[in-house]
């Protein structure tokens, strides 16, 4: 009888530790995904602030307006719709794992936004699809 007794109390605190277990790794899972989203949208931040110096840069990636055909304005732009598309993959790869969390959704849709209204970003991504697999 108290061996049984003991088996069962043995067998209780396995399946406690498991679930202990279980809860530090989705914790940990949590915090790793915080940080890496963390970091895309620390990115995100550092294209604004291209942006916000140059201001006219804003428009070919939300208005629609096609890329500069020579000129400093043309490196410029293809210069950020690089940092932007490696921002927007970034996200997209941080957020993928936790597809329960509704960031995942957004960044699709602020990518797909981008990418519908920034003819050099479209351009960019269809020339180069290994590059930024998450968004065709």
């Amino acid at each position: 009888m108290l061996e049984t007794i003991v088996d069962v109390i043995g067998l209780a605190m396995l399946a406690a530790s498991v679930l202990v277990l279980a809860w530090q790794t989705k914790i940990s899972n949590d915090i790793a995904g915080a940080s890496v989203l963390n970091s895309a949208m620390g990115a995100d931040r550092d294209v604004d602030e291209v942006m916000l110096q140059y201001p006219g840069l804003r428009a070919y990636f939300y208005d629609d307006k096609p890329c500069p055909a020579v000129g400093l304005e043309r490196e410029r732009v293809l210069l950020v719709t690089g940092m932007y598309a490696d921002v927007l993959e970034a996200g997209l790869m941080a957020t993928d794992p936790v597809k329960a969390s509704e960031s995942h959704e957004d960044w699709r849709s602020y990518s797909r936004s981008v990418l519908a209204h920034s003819p050099t970003m479209r351009a960019f991504v269809q020339d180069h699809p290994d590059w930024w697999p998450n968004w065709l």
